[in-house]
């Protein structure tokens, strides 16, 4: 086989193991940050209820008070 061949396959080979290993890494960090968006929007769902329900308790809070007063 002639050198200039050799030289031409080798490099299109690394070339493209570089171009899987982008794509897989893009796949993965696509993955990964669904992943993490998607627990982060629970957890600000989750706050929300709680300071929904925080405000509630205060109000019935300042209502028993005026109704000691």
């Amino acid at each position: 086989m002639d050198l200039t061949t050799i030289i031409t396959v080798a490099l299109s080979t690394v070339i493209l193991i570089i171009i899987i290993g982008l794509a897989a890494a893009f796949i993965y960090y696509r993955w990964r940050t669904t992943e993490l968006m998607s627990g982060l929007a629970q957890f600000i769902r989750k706050t929300e209820k709680q300071r929904d329900e925080l405000e509630r308790l205060e109000r019935e809070i300042q209502k028993l008070k005026k109704q000691d007063n």
